[in-house]
């Protein structure tokens, strides 16, 4: 098990990564084989990139951001939320795999083991076609993730929950922070209860473009693969496509969605998406998709 203060040592060298993207830092963490060793100069990676950014963030962290990051998670814990880091067990099965893996989840209620078995549901507008899809997938067994910012994710996760089953929920901002949920703060109690609700932002983190982004990665990431419903080129969905395939996430779409999008037919054009013909066929796929491969992780 992470102790404490291997988890606050990730902070401090996350809270010490300026002008770098986070997941910089997640990598050559592990590539160290751990955060203390790190800050004791361990970074074993062979890239010279690697090596220098490793060397950096480390010069940057004192002892005093040590002991601030162990009163952190003592606060957070105190308020019901638990850090998960890329150092322990409990860490995604599924992200641990993506390159811009974040070094660390603030998480209410709590991942499981078998929680890899997660599809998410990405939707702009069409509430109906939604929920069925995430109701047809709980009934399935499969552990859907979606993210938590309007009225259409809300159905989503009311209607898995409805049929019995888990979700993950993503909210764009921080967990302690009260806009980052608005109105959907009952629906995010009652995925905490049964499943998780996540994010990689700072607890306090504003809704904003960069918590967005971090969101997505933490959506897409989380899932084995991605079912999307609708919606428009550079728009939200198009954004999660392009995030899970760049990551190497296979992508179902429904049959509407790549008739009626160029976008969505360009992106098949490069490989792994799939038009499903309806709620049963994306079930079959998807289930077989997330049956064949063991993740190494506990979710």
């Amino acid at each position: 098990m992470t102790t404490i203060h291997e988890q606050a040592a990730v902070l401090a060298l996350t809270r010490a990564t300026h002008g770098e993207p986070w997941f910089y830092t997640a990598r050559v963490i592990l590539d160290a084989g751990g955060a203390l060793k790190l800050l004791d100069g361990g970074c074993a990676s062979r890239d010279e990139d690697d090596r220098a950014h490793a060397a950096a963030v480390a010069a940057r962290v004192r002892p005093a951001d040590l002991a601030w990051g162990r009163e952190f998670i003592a606060a957070m814990r105190a308020g019901g939320v638990h850090l998960v880091t890329v150092l322990d067990a409990g860490y995604p099965g599924n992200l641990i795999w993506a390159y811009d893996r974040p070094p660390f989840l603030w998480v209410r209620g709590g991942f499981q083991a078998g929680d890899h078995r997660a599809v998410a549901v990405i939707a702009d507008h069409d509430i109906g076609h939604a929920a069925a899809v995430a109701r047809a997938l709980a009934e399935a067994g499969l552990v859907v993730v979606a993210p938590l910012r309007g009225p259409v994710d809300a159905a989503v996760h009311r209607a898995a929950l409805a049929a019995g089953g888990r979700t993950v929920g993503v909210p764009a901002g921080g967990v302690g922070e009260p806009a980052a949920l608005g109105e959907y703060a009952s629906v995010a109690e009652r995925i905490a209860e049964r499943g998780a609700v996540v994010s990689s932002c700072w607890p306090d983190t504003a809704p904003g473009s960069r918590a967005a982004d971090c969101a997505r990665v933490v959506t897409c990431g989380v899932a084995d693969c991605l079912y999307v419903v609708d919606g428009a080129d550079g728009g939200p969905s198009f954004r999660h496509v392009e995030e899970a395939l760049h990551t190497g996430k296979h992508v179902f779409v429904s049959q509407r969605l790549h008739q009626e999008q160029p976008w969505a037919r360009r992106a098949a054009a490069r490989g792994g998406m799939t038009a499903v013909e309806d709620i049963d066929d994306l079930c079959l796929q998807a289930v077989n998709l997330v049956d064949m491969a063991p993740r190494t992780h506990t979710c």
